[in-house]
């Protein structure tokens, strides 16, 4: 939904807004067992950690959670004093008064030099560390950051950021450790943004994020219904916690079982899961459904997650038998013994063998997942030319243009021997000297953080001033922002929108308005 004031404040007039943002004011200050059940509640609405959650016991629950609570804060408050400390004998400026200062300060956190290490004198923090360090970073500078609570659910900030318009950069490589861990001051920067732009104060975004926004979130619950599957995949599991390890899990599990596992980030909800035991059991033992999308997590160690849930436990098929067998024995999992086995695709002949396999085994392949059609295709992008003609072109038709409307690659003069290529100039005017356009977009492949959004955003910027355009749209992979002239091109007015809600109906006519060819022009 298009972020709405009136409903926003209306809500803040409730008596679960105002509890929430004075939960966030107070927050890490003041502790009573009514904050405590409402730091559960909120964490019960963004994370899987009380999947089991009784709310027979609720009172129970919360009285052990205050006391763990109670000692957290006390440590709490030392720790962030330790922390204001050690900046300080670092000669780091820890008087911050915007967010440019808030970026150096966070970097010399997130950074910092070990001169008695020979070896690796220069430290990044653990990702992993990250909910926990954004309680430090709240406490001390609430102007410019939020308390992280989506320890194990990133899949849903990606969800309410898209569904609100707030810009998500792209989560960076399993290996880039430092962009991992830089990761979270792009999201304060989105948030920071967002919410100066509708007159949040420090403590309103999170009341926002984690009560308001938590309605919107509900459309990404686990379904009754799962969708049918469109691909099926392999996940392997193992002794990776003492001797029983991830087998006595799946010893136990029942019918309302659902579990995060490490698996490919692009299923979708109705997926199958195929269940594998690695060494010494070496046998599938059961399959399941994906009950979210999957996604990746940059403040988990393992990175790529799903969800899976409704388990059948099967009778085992095991490696050897699937080495025999005439059509798995071609599989290439199979063939390298099951190595790399997370998130691995199972092709619809491999899928439906299995399933004929566990058939003559006498499993009652009537409550297992079918796989009826062949796999959805899916659009890649590879490079910058691939969303111009993939993304951009087909989006300007969309909005009513033609062919003939635009120039792509308009030669444009902005100094004497100097020629610049805006992408795309809609109704351009190419007289030397006196050139000029309705309306210039660029195209970037990936516009991966804020400060690169900065930077295509003053290029794209230069050209329409030059051109004497209406407004300008920068367009990527994560979305497309508009900047209007008649607003002077303010970088802080900047409206943004997701492909996904570009293909809502609702969304795309509020684009429309704006960037539509309504064949009105000055």
């Amino acid at each position: 939904m298009q972020f709405n004031q009136f409903i926003w404040d209306n809500f803040k007039g409730t008596q679960k807004g105002k509890d929430l943002i004075e939960f966030f004011v107070n927050y890490n200050r003041v502790i009573s067992i009514s904050q405590c059940a409402l730091y559960r509640s909120i964490k019960r609405n963004v994370s899987y950690d009380d999947m089991d959650w009784n709310p027979e016991k609720e009172d129970e629950i919360c009285k052990a959670a205050y006391e763990d609570l109670c000692k957290t804060h006390n440590e709490f408050s030392l720790l962030c004093d330790e922390l204001i400390q050690s900046l300080k004998s670092d000669g780091v400026n820890i008087e911050v008064k915007s967010f440019e200062e808030f970026e150096q300060l966070y970097e010399s956190i997130i950074r910092w030099i070990d001169p008695s290490d020979d070896e690796e004198p220069e430290r990044i923090l653990d990702p992993a560390m990250i909910p926990i360090e954004s309680d430090r970073l709240y406490y001390l500078w609430p102007e410019y950051c939020f308390p992280y609570f989506f320890d194990d659910s990133y899949y849903r900030i990606e969800a309410i950021f898209k569904e609100f318009g707030i810009f998500i950069p792209p989560v960076p490589k399993k290996t880039d450790m430092y962009g991992r861990s830089r990761h979270y001051l792009e999201l304060c920067k989105s948030a920071y943004n967002f919410r100066m732009k509708f007159g949040m104060s420090e403590h309103d975004f999170p009341a926002f994020l984690y009560g308001f926004a938590v309605e919107v979130m509900k459309k990404y619950e686990v379904a009754n219904t799962l969708p049918e599957p469109r691909k099926a995949y392999f996940v392997g599991s193992g002794k990776y916690h003492g001797e029983a390890g991830d087998f006595s899990y799946l010893d136990n599990v029942n019918d309302s079982s659902i579990t995060r596992w490490q698996g490919n980030p692009v299923t979708q909800p109705g997926d199958i899961i195929v269940m594998y035991c690695l060494s010494p059991r070496s046998y599938i033992h059961s399959i399941w459904r994906a009950v979210t999308p999957g996604f990746l997590n940059p403040f988990f160690h393992f990175y790529k997650s799903i969800y899976a849930g409704n388990p059948v436990v099967i009778e085992p098929l095991s490696l050897e038998e699937m080495k025999k067998d005439d059509v798995l024995k071609e599989m290439p999992l199979i063939k390298a013994n099951m190595q790399g086995i997370n998130g691995r695709v199972i092709e619809k002949n491999y899928y439906d063998r299995i399933i004929e396999l566990l058939a003559s085994k006498g499993v009652a392949i009537e409550s297992l997942p079918q796989l009826t059609n062949d796999f959805v295709a899916d659009v890649a992008l590879k490079n910058e030319k691939d969303v111009e003609l993939c993304l951009l072109e087909p989006l300007l038709i969309k909005l009513g243009y033609s062919e003939a409307d635009w120039k792509r690659q308009f030669k444009l003069r902005m100094g004497r021997g100097d020629r610049v290529y805006p992408d795309y100039v809609i109704f351009p005017n190419e007289d030397r000297n006196n050139e000029s356009g309705y309306w210039v977009w660029e195209a970037k492949f990936s516009i991966a953080n804020s400060k690169q959004l900065e930077e295509d955003f003053g290029q794209a910027k230069s050209y329409a001033l030059r051109l004497n355009c209406k407004g300008l749209c920068l367009i990527s992979r994560e979305g497309v922002w508009v900047s209007e002239a008649k607003e002077n091109f303010d970088f802080s007015k900047v409206s943004y929108w997701s492909w996904e809600q570009i293909g809502d109906v609702d969304y795309f006519n509020q684009m429309f308005k704006t960037v539509g060819n309504k064949k009105t022009f000055n």
